[in-house]
């Protein structure tokens, strides 16, 4: 993580007075009902609403955007364990591990080791990214626990109409199940290679009255594996191995309740990870390096409709953030603290309105205060003692007002338009406009187009204020993207999509400054085709494909983007129908590392058998994950060495998992 010592002054103003009516008013997000949706034919499928990265209520061909789903039952039958697996086996995009964190990539962007990230992610609504380094935790770090997510929804392109901030290139929209999902008690085991554990004990339950309650807690112990790295093959670096420091443990607990348009959830995660990589460049390789991330979140909602043709959302929501790192270092001062914290809440108040014929018109107001953001370091002698002068803790803040507009509009059995716009001000930048407009075609009732054009943006965080100083400032993309959806029959579905995303304002070192200035552009084009199938026999298969060509600020080939990707999962009963099969394979394409070097392309394979139904209670899944047990690497964010190899970074074996669940 980025750390500077150049203090940036705080900027704070007044809340402005319709925050405070809004205040008053509880919010919430809509989505769907708890039906599977796998089991849905497609027919049926596209008449269902989904909550897309806006918010916005509306079936999936009406959506500007190629919409993507994971479902329960596809989490279940593919043995996923973490968000990271979900977003891995979604068109277009892939995964990257630092054995610190995992980071998510596509459409041209991945760079090793950042935390910010281009795509937004949501947990009903909740934007879950930090207000220190805008990072989304989508590892054991993670909000939630998969067996709570109903489905995860991917809409690529920008979602800034609604969200404004960090909405860039795409949307993960995480939904949560309800407690009628379960229904009774459910406890959970699991165990998998490295000596792993979780523990878990679910209450969910809808009473009479249509209350409905969800009640979870879990905890994760993992022991970790000693790690051999190469670079690091001498005498007085342990002939690089890393012994007994990659142990991990986490700890979650969720609750949800609904009632009559009210809901109101909380999530907390404290992850705690010790890292066996040489992180930083003055970390001592082979000696204790921990991290420690807290997160938790409140949001509540209330949704109703106030007659007229209007529907109201309202939405109140808090987020705290909090890290803390320890690591020997090569110094007179030989430890190392980084604390990092924030702290923030907000209110978001949404119009529906349905008073002109062909017309869905959307009105939004937003609040948000980042009132507490804070990075910290300080550096201890081995009696305990602290260097005063080389520790040093910063603050910021940050209020920001919004509000946004949109409206889709069938102005002809067959055509749409959907036009949007949010106009972002934050206390401490100039304002921001997010443009969008799409165009919707449905020649039959089979095949949908779509085109559309977008800008969004991304604030400089805490983090960016630090390193970059005056120099930071928001970083801009403009996106065009064309959608062809056809569905062969009721079972059958093909998606292609063709896109072109220009950045700017990207920070870059000029030489000729000496320092970061934000004059960077970049460039990414790419086409990504999916197929989708389902039968009544219980098989159901998707397999996509995705071609990319992205640049860096430099004009060169960008750096952890792989120009291919390929995608296949197929999963089917057994005879007998107790257990299904899931088969999952993917191909990451070749990609430069940090120094240009290329890694060659992989292939991976896992494989998923579960019960189909539960036996007097008990239901169980057993995964092995890389199948074939592939030796390969990744990009590293670490490049302090040149020519050592440390900027790939290899990954794990073959390893398995079992699952075992209890209803009582």
């Amino acid at each position: 993580m980025r750390f500077s010592v150049s203090p940036v002054p705080i900027s704070t103003k007044r809340l402005r007075p319709w925050v405070f009516c809004l205040a008053a008013l509880l919010g919430g997000t809509a989505h769907a009902g708890g039906a599977d949706l796998a089991a849905v034919p497609f027919d049926q499928l596209v008449q269902r609403e989904v909550v897309s990265g806006s918010e916005l209520v509306r079936q999936i061909s009406d959506s500007p955007s190629a919409v993507a789903i994971v479902t329960a039952a596809d989490i279940r039958a593919y043995g996923y364990r973490t968000i990271a697996d979900v977003i891995g086996s979604m068109r277009g995009l892939y995964t990257t591990s630092d054995r610190r964190y995992q980071y998510m990539g596509g459409r041209g962007f991945g760079a090793p080791g950042d935390y910010t990230g281009r795509i937004m992610v949501l947990i009903d609504g909740y934007v879950t990214q930090d207000s220190v380094f805008n990072q989304a935790y989508i590892d054991e770090s993670g909000l939630i626990d998969l067996a709570l997510v109903e489905r995860v929804e991917y809409v690529p392109g920008t979602g800034s109409v609604t969200y404004g901030n960090n909405a860039m290139l795409g949307i993960i929209n995480i939904v949560t199940r309800k407690g009628g999902n379960f229904n009774t008690l459910q406890l959970s085991g699991e165990a998998g290679s490295y000596d792993t554990y979780r523990q878990r004990a679910t209450f969910g339950k809808r009473f009479d009255n249509g209350a409905d309650l969800l009640l979870s807690a879990s905890a994760l112990t993992s022991q970790g594996q000693n790690l051999y790295f190469p670079a690091y093959d001498t005498p007085i670096t342990n002939h690089g191995w890393a012994n007994g420091i990659d142990d991990e443990r986490n700890k979650r607990f969720f609750g949800k309740f609904s009632y009559d348009g009210l809901t109101v959830e909380a999530g907390y995660v404290d992850r705690n990870k010790t890292v066996p990589t040489k992180a930083t460049q003055y970390s001592v390789f082979n000696t204790p390096f921990t991290i420690d991330d807290e997160n938790s979140y409140l949001n509540a909602g209330y949704e109703t409709d106030l007659g007229l043709y209007l529907y109201s959302a309202s939405r109140f929501y808090y987020g705290h953030y909090a890290h803390e790192g320890h690591r020997v270092i090569d110094d007179p001062t030989p430890f190392a603290q980084r604390k990092h914290g924030a702290d923030w809440w907000g209110v978001d108040q949404k119009f529906v309105g349905k008073w002109f014929a062909n017309h869905s018109l959307m009105l939004g107001m937003e609040y948000r205060n980042d009132y507490s953001q804070y990075l910290s370091r300080a550096y201890f002698y081995p009696d305990g003692s602290i260097n005063s002068a080389g520790s040093v803790k910063q603050a910021y803040a940050r209020s920001t007002n919004s509000v946004y507009l949109a409206d889709e509009y069938r102005f002809d059995e067959r055509w749409r338009i959907n036009v949007g716009a949010r106009y972002d001000k934050a206390n401490d930048l100039e304002a921001n406009w997010s443009p969008r407009l799409a165009l919707i075609y449905q020649p039959d009732f089979r095949t949908t187009l779509k085109a559309s054009y977008s800008e969004a943006f991304r604030m400089p965080n805490a983090d960016d204020r630090s390193f970059y100083g005056s120099d930071a400032v928001p970083e801009y993309v403009a996106a065009k993207e064309f959608v062809v959806q056809h569905d062969l029959d009721r079972r059958m579905r093909l998606t292609g999509s063709l896109y072109e995303y220009r950045r700017s304002k990207q920070q870059v070192y000029v030489d000729g400054l000496g320092h970061y200035a934000p004059v960077g552009n970049s460039l990414s084009r790419g086409l990504e085709l999916e197929f989708e199938a389902r039968w009544d026999n219980g098989v159901r298969a998707r397999s996509s494909g995705a071609w990319q060509n992205s640049s860096d600020t430099n004009g060169q080939d960008a750096v952890n983007s792989p120009n291919v990707l390929g995608k296949f999962q197929l999963t089917a009963p057994l005879p007998g129908d107790w257990v299904r099969a899931g088969l999952e394979a993917q191909y990451v394409g070749s990609r430069l590392t940090a120094e240009r070097r290329r890694l060659g392309g992989v292939a991976l394979a896992n494989l998923t058998f579960s019960s189909e139904r539960n036996w007097h209670g008990l239901s169980a899944s057993f995964s092995i994950r890389n199948l074939f047990d592939r030796d390969y690497e990744v990009v590293s964010p670490f490049t302090w060495a040149p020519g050592t190899g440390i900027d790939s970074l290899r990954m794990d074996g073959r390893t398995y998992w079992l699952q075992l669940n209890y209803d009582l």
